[in-house]
């Protein structure tokens, strides 16, 4: 009783921008990059370990494909948890934990007709 929920961290944020370009040679190219944070949080109901605190960043680029005809269309590349940070996600106990995602690429491609 009184103890912080397990695997609840306190503080949590995540902040992203982009940028398009609209003139120029690179026009219809967006580049976009953000972060997340995720605070530390106790590892069992009993609050007796805590579980540290990480930030992770992703990145974007994608292609608006109206410059070549296919308005509406666009190609992207995600990359989440860009520097491939290691991190501990979240515990159950003592010596069982979870790794949080290594970095993930994601390409695609969205076409409407």
């Amino acid at each position: 009783k009184g103890n912080t929920p397990a695997q609840v961290p306190k503080h949590m944020a995540s902040l992203w921008a982009d940028y398009t370009f609209f003139d120029g040679p690179l026009s219809g190219l967006t580049l976009g990059t953000g972060g997340r944070y995720t605070g530390s949080s106790y590892g069992d109901p009993a609050n007796s370990f805590k579980v540290g605190s990480y930030t992770v960043v992703d990145a974007l680029v994608r292609y608006d494909l109206a410059r070549v005809g296919m308005a509406g269309s666009n190609v992207a590349l995600h990359v989440n948890n860009l520097f491939d940070r290691e991190y501990v996600a979240s515990c159950f106990n003592t010596y069982g934990c979870f790794w949080g995602a290594e970095r993930q690429v994601v390409a695609t491609a969205t076409f409407r007709f």
